[in-house]
C-alpha cells in the first residue's frame, strides 16, 4: 500500500510539473528618455552657518536611463534651475545647473508593466550662477540628490531632495566662502521609450 501511495504521489508531482503553465512577467522597456518640468516650493541657501530662503522656483530637465535588468537602471541627466530671488534679506537671484549620473530602482505596481513606483539617487556637479551684488568669482560643486516617484504609462511624477554645493568670493572683503543650497523639487515629466 505504501508503494502504491508513493507511486501515486510521484505521478501527481510529475504531471503537475509537466502540465504547469510557465508564467513569464511582462517585459518592460529597457531604456527611458524623460523630459520634465518642476516646481521648487522650498529652497534654502546656507553660507557660513547663516541660512536664507529663496522664493518658489522652477526647473527644466532631461534624463536618460538604461535598465540592466527589469528593476535597476543607470543613467545621466541635467536640470536647469531657473533664477530665483532671495525671499527676505538679499537682493538678486541664484540659479543652478546640475549635471549628474544616477541609479533608479523600479517596482511593478500589482503586475501592471506600464505603471511602477521608483526610488532614485544621483550624484554629479552643479554649476552655480548668481546674479547679485555681493558675490564674485563663483564656482559650483558637488551635487547629490535622492527621491521617489511613480510612472504611469508615459507620465512621470517625482519628488526630489537635492544638495548643491558652491563657493564664491565676497565683493566686500574678498574672502572665500563655501555654501550649499538644499532644495525640494516636484517634477512632472513625459517619458519616451
Amino acid at each position: 500500500m505504501r508503494k502504491l501511495l508513493a507511486v501515486l504521489f510521484m505521478l501527481s508531482v510529475f504531471t503537475s510539473f509537466a502540465f504547469a503553465k510557465i508564467v513569464i512577467p511582462a517585459p518592460q522597456t529597457d531604456q527611458e528618455f524623460i523630459v520634465k518640468l518642476g516646481i521648487q516650493p522650498q529652497s534654502m541657501i546656507t553660507v557660513g552657518g547663516d541660512s536664507e530662503n529663496t522664493n518658489v522656483g522652477s526647473s527644466l530637465g532631461v534624463e536618460y536611463f538604461k535598465y540592466l535588468g527589469n528593476v535597476i537602471a543607470v543613467g545621466a541627466g541635467a536640470t536647469y534651475d531657473l533664477p530665483r530671488n532671495f525671499r527676505d534679506t538679499y537682493a538678486g537671484s541664484v540659479s543652478f545647473m546640475p549635471l549628474y549620473v544616477g541609479i533608479k530602482a523600479r517596482t511593478p505596481l500589482h503586475g501592471l508593466s506600464d505603471n511602477y513606483g521608483f526610488a532614485t539617487a544621483r550624484v554629479g556637479y552643479s554649476a552655480f550662477m548668481p546674479d547679485n551684488d555681493f558675490m564674485r568669482s563663483t564656482s559650483g560643486g558637488l551635487y547629490y540628490s535622492g527621491g521617489v516617484g511613480v510612472s504611469i504609462r508615459y507620465l512621470v511624477i517625482e519628488a526630489i531632495y537635492s544638495i548643491e554645493n558652491f563657493s564664491y568670493k565676497s565683493v566686500v572683503d574678498d574672502s572665500s566662502n563655501n555654501g550649499h543650497a538644499s532644495t525640494i523639487s516636484l517634477y512632472v515629466g513625459f517619458k519616451f521609450e
